[in-house]
């Protein structure tokens, strides 16, 4: 009788045995899969949307919390960082470019982020693009009013009557909206929202109530970008609930972050060395925090990827059934790794909304990685390898001929 033949035989004999054989190495490959396609999203959220930044800085704390909330909206902004140090960093001879950003607002679920122009200056890198009309969609990038935005400052902790009556008559609320907000709530330009208070949930309606013209959309970027609402600078002070904003040590005018990029050569590593020597704020290197935060990532990867090999390789070898072949192991391993990979990718595919709403990105279901094809010949391999001893052991009882016997 052909080795084949003996294999067959001998799965028929077994089947509950070998059933469970390979399901544990299904579970071993699905284990392995999930692991793959959820890392391999999760270094594509993070490196693709952070390429062409530099440096942000904000208020002293977690330098990755800053970044996380800066550049991908995730979580709450750490604390307020003065608005003076925009406008010193804005003057700074190592600057090219300072982009501020105040957030605490929604609008329908989306983040609102109160800016100026800069945020449409070519050198900021989404959406790329050569010149700020050619960065949007339809329409035209906002326009924010100096002159209003210094009265609002200087009025930021008197009562609302007064900043009113301090605020120029020309003084207008524009909005921008990134193309995922534009899809998702139908908005287009001239329509007129109304963000409100709060970043955590649908917000709370703001007490007085302003609305915002939307003057431009962005062109789709596939980076937290898409889902920004920006408003002009401006009028994120004139907003009532805002008057509050204030760095409590000094009772300044507060902001939430500043994205910088600093001029090609060493003025990054300048910027660097004097911000880092500031007690008062934070400056953190966006590239090396996403990079730390994957390897932190692909340390656990590795317990994981551990798990599910060792898994494989304890459901391969099938030490209670007498006379196992090396083909039998790699037979029920090709099954059990080929039900696991599809598994997984099933898996993930009914998670995937669920990891879109709670991190920000979507886990592609569909994408066989070659990571994955060589994760599924390893468990092909390792299945076969842990069936060696038990095939020695049968080649030494005879097995062939017990099998030829039948039972």
């Amino acid at each position: 009788m052909r080795l084949d033949q003996l294999v067959r035989r001998n799965l028929s004999q077994h089947r509950v045995s070998s059933g469970l054989t390979a399901m544990n190495v299904a579970l071993g490959a699905l284990l392995v899969s999930v692991v793959l396609l959820l890392r391999s999203a999760t270094a594509g959220a993070f490196l693709q949307p952070s390429r062409g930044y530099s440096l942000v800085v904000g208020a002293p704390g977690s330098r990755l919390e800053l970044v996380l909330n800066t550049i991908f909206q995730l979580g709450q902004s750490p604390a307020l960082l003065a608005f003076d140090v925009f406008s010193e960093l804005e003057r700074h001879p190592s600057t090219q470019l300072a982009v501020p950003y105040a957030v605490g607002d929604t609008f329908r679920g989306f983040r609102v982020v109160g800016t100026t122009e800069a945020f449409f200056d070519p050198r900021f890198p989404y959406p790329k693009a050569e010149s700020p009309r050619a960065k949007l969609a339809s329409g035209r990038p906002l326009r924010s009013n100096p002159e209003a935005l210094r009265a609002a400052l200087a009025a930021l902790v008197a009562p609302a009557a007064a900043r009113h009556d301090a605020t120029p008559a020309e003084a207008a609320n524009e909005a921008v909206v990134g193309a995922a907000v534009a899809a998702a709530l139908d908005v287009r330009v001239g329509d007129r929202i109304e963000p409100t208070h709060g970043i955590e949930g649908g917000g709370i309606a703001h007490r007085e109530r302003q609305l915002w013209e939307v003057v431009g959309v962005l062109e789709r970027t596939q980076t937290p970008v898409d889902d920004l609402v920006l408003i002009n600078l401006d009028s994120f002070y004139r907003i009532g609930d805002h008057a509050g904003g204030v760095v409590p040590e000094t009772n300044q005018p507060g902001i939430s972050a500043v994205v910088l990029f600093p001029k090609p050569g060493v003025h990054k590593a300048l910027l660097l060395s004097q911000l880092a020597k500031r007690t008062t704020l934070q400056v953190a290197d966006i590239d090396a925090e996403v990079r730390a935060l994957l390897a932190l990532v692909g340390n656990v990867d590795r317990v994981f990827f551990a798990i599910a090999v060792l898994v494989v390789l304890v459901g391969a070898r099938r030490r209670t059934v007498f006379g196992i072949l090396i083909g039998e192991a790699g037979l029920l391993s090709a099954l059990g790794g080929a039900v696991g990979i599809a598994a997984g990718h099933l898996v993930v595919a009914l998670s995937a909304g669920a990891v879109e709403r709670s991190a920000g990105f979507r886990p592609p279901a569909l994408v066989l990685l070659p990571e994955e094809a060589l994760a599924y010949v390893l468990v092909v391999v390792a299945g076969a390898l842990g069936g060696l001893l038990p095939a020695v052991q049968a080649y030494r009882t005879d097995v062939a001929a017990r099998l030829a016997k039948g039972p």
